[in-house]
């Protein structure tokens, strides 16, 4: 796989400056050649800027991008191209921070101006292994009813146009010019229900036990009085 992500890179740069001699390897200077080095400094964690993406990258490849030519200027007037093309890339993340001075005498070569780029490494999915079935497939089925009340206010009031939201479920409705609500379905297993009660601007939460039956809900909206 890392070696896709090298074949990739070393493509991306030959589109960016043309007629130039692409190294994935440790930078080193070609007598009378100009050309580009892409040298994996390290596997990394993703750079925050990639954690709002719609895929998760679990690792970045660090690639050293250096670049030589006989003339100073030529080599930087590559890099200066790279960097441009790098910013417009989505997918690769430009980091300019200096490489420590260890780095070069590890190299066994002069300092020479250089950025490191972060690529993701794609990462093949497993396929989970069914297991074997080993008995007939049984249905259980869960029974389900409709859940409706009425929202009043101090003094008992129906309250219109109140928002009434079961989170749990992601539903959502709102009262009537009599208070009422209504949800049609509704797990009906026994335990409590968690409803979310909004109307001018405040909020109030109840819990209601599960009635199986079918019993409207009365819920006094007592926010008001608070």
């Amino acid at each position: 796989m890392i070696d896709q992500v090298d074949r990739e890179l070393k493509q991306w740069v030959k589109g960016i400056v043309a007629e130039v001699d692409v190294v994935v390897g440790l930078p080193r200077q070609l007598e009378g050649n100009r050309g580009v080095s892409l040298y994996l400094l390290a596997l990394a964690e993703p750079p925050a800027a990639w954690k709002h993406r719609q895929v998760t990258t679990r690792v970045a490849l660090r690639y050293l991008v250096t670049a030589w030519a006989t003339d100073d200027e030529d080599a930087h007037s590559l890099l200066g191209k790279l960097i441009g093309a790098a910013l417009e890339k989505r997918e690769y993340e430009l980091d300019l921070t200096e490489p420590p001075a260890a780095i070069w005498v590890a190299f066994g070569i002069a300092p020479r101006p250089a950025f490191t780029l972060y690529l993701p490494l794609p990462l093949e999915h497993l396929e989970l292994s069914a297991k074997l079935v080993r008995g007939p497939l049984v249905m259980r089925g869960s029974p389900v009813l409709s859940l409706h009340g009425v929202v009043l206010g101090p003094g008992d009031i129906p309250i219109s146009g109140a928002s009434v939201e079961l989170p749990a479920l992601q539903l959502s409705t709102h009262t009537d010019p009599r208070g009422r609500f209504s949800f049609a379905t509704v797990p009906g297993e026994p335990g409590s229900i968690q409803l979310l009660v909004k109307a001018k601007g405040r909020a109030q939460r109840v819990t209601v036990e599960q009635n199986t039956s079918d019993e409207p809900l009365t819920i006094r909206f007592d926010t008001f009085e608070k």
